[in-house]
């Protein structure tokens, strides 16, 4: 994988899904009862084709467009529609804001916008770090929804930037080190971890707002995806050969969880030549992680716990899973899959005690980036 598909692969992923109809606003009943998920889409013509690198020719014009639904199926409504790839949703923490990243100008912006669509605005809007940072992606939000983080490109290098949740005050993490992307803040909001720089990729933790990052995996090239659990001690993070690792925030030696994975790339089609690497998901108690492992061939849902004890498959189909995300409660998880006899991947749900997935959505397009709404979305604006 080149570096420019390495620094895309996990922020801007492959594609997304979506949907033709809509709905009426859900009422006060349907909003107490269905837990919501947001997800994007990608529409196309003909068959798809990406190389997914900055400024790579060839590749397939896409639209996306951002939704809600609840988990049973009901209530789709469409959330935004820029225009061009809009993308990658993330819900505030208090069911007001949705951020999301679109190249809707013609290069990679980060937005956020309301749950009923209205006050969208590009946060990174004319470049304030300087005029060669042309591109912005790769959105982390702290858990008090105060802070955003989130990665600038220039066409070469990529550097982490830390901003307030309006886009304000926008500066560099540990500009010294060049290449750096793929970030995580801790539940406290008091530390960052990242990967990088480039020829190597290992993960660093630096105290915020201005703390000199340390190495934390100086003998595990390639470590991406950081991940805290909830008492911000502990990172879990995957390497580029697929399997899960952990490691203390405070230092010493990580420890391996799983072994034979395989790496995973969920791909739109054949000749999707970058799919989205698919990262380890940790319980919201913190206690199990969610992750693809392929098997036979096809990659599917397991589970394992943060001790790496209690490994078990939890989805079993034939066609390729990925995207896998743990409701606010850690009882369901939300994936998506491919139907056999269609190119499209579509929504799904499955309990995490185990059980047949139950389908979300069956559309005549491509579902990707679920997220699961940490609050009821406040949609009476």
């Amino acid at each position: 994988m080149t570096r420019y598909g390495r620094v895309l692969f996990l922020a801007l992923g492959v594609a997304s899904g979506i949907l033709s109809a809509t709905s009426d606003f859900l009422n006060a009943e349907e909003r107490s009862t269905s837990p919501q998920l947001v997800f994007s889409s990608r529409r196309w013509e003909g068959e798809f084709f990406t190389n997914d690198t900055p400024g790579q020719e060839g590749r397939t014009e896409v639209t996306g467009t951002i939704y809600r639904i609840n988990s049973d199926g009901s209530g789709l409504q469409k959330i935004v529609e820029l225009g061009g790839r809009t993308e990658y949703p993330i819900p505030g923490p208090d069911g007001e804001w949705v951020f999301f990243q679109s190249n809707v100008t013609g290069r990679l912006q980060v937005y956020r916008c309301r749950w009923d669509g209205s006050e969208v605005t590009n946060l990174t809007e004319g470049n304030p770090l300087g005029p060669e940072w042309v591109e912005s992606f790769g959105i982390t939000l702290s858990a008090d929804g105060k802070q955003l983080i989130y990665t600038v490109h220039n066409g070469q290098i990529g550097r982490v930037v830390i901003a307030g949740a309006d886009g304000t005050a926008p500066r560099f993490v540990a500009p010294q080190l060049g290449y750096t992307y793929m970030t995580a803040i801790s539940p406290q909001g008091d530390r960052i971890a990242f990967s990088g720089p480039a020829r190597g990729y290992r993960l660093l933790i630096a105290d915020l707002p201005n703390g000199e990052p340390r190495l934390l995996t100086p003998d595990h090239p390639e470590s991406f995806a950081p991940q805290f659990t909830p008492d911000g001690k502990t990172i879990l993070f995957f390497r580029r050969d697929g399997d899960l690792y952990r490691v203390e925030a405070a230092g010493g030696e990580p420890k391996r969880l799983t072994e034979g994975n395989g790496y995973v790339e969920f791909r739109l089609s054949k000749k999707d030549q970058h799919g989205s690497t698919d990262g380890p998901q940790l319980s919201p108690d913190g206690s199990m992680i969610a992750y693809m492992a392929v098997r036979d061939g096809v990659s599917n849902v397991h589970l394992i716990g943060i001790d790496g004890t209690g490994r078990r498959q939890l989805t079993h189909r034939s066609t390729n899973c990925g995207r896998v995300r743990w409701s606010p409660d850690g009882k369901r998880l939300a994936f998506v899959s491919f139907i056999e006899g269609s190119k499209y991947p579509q929504l799904f749900t499955i309990d995490v005690e185990g059980g047949e997935p139950q389908q979300v959505t069956n559309l005549d397009e491509a579902v990707y980036f679920p997220q699961w709404s940490p609050e009821q979305p406040n949609t009476d604006r």
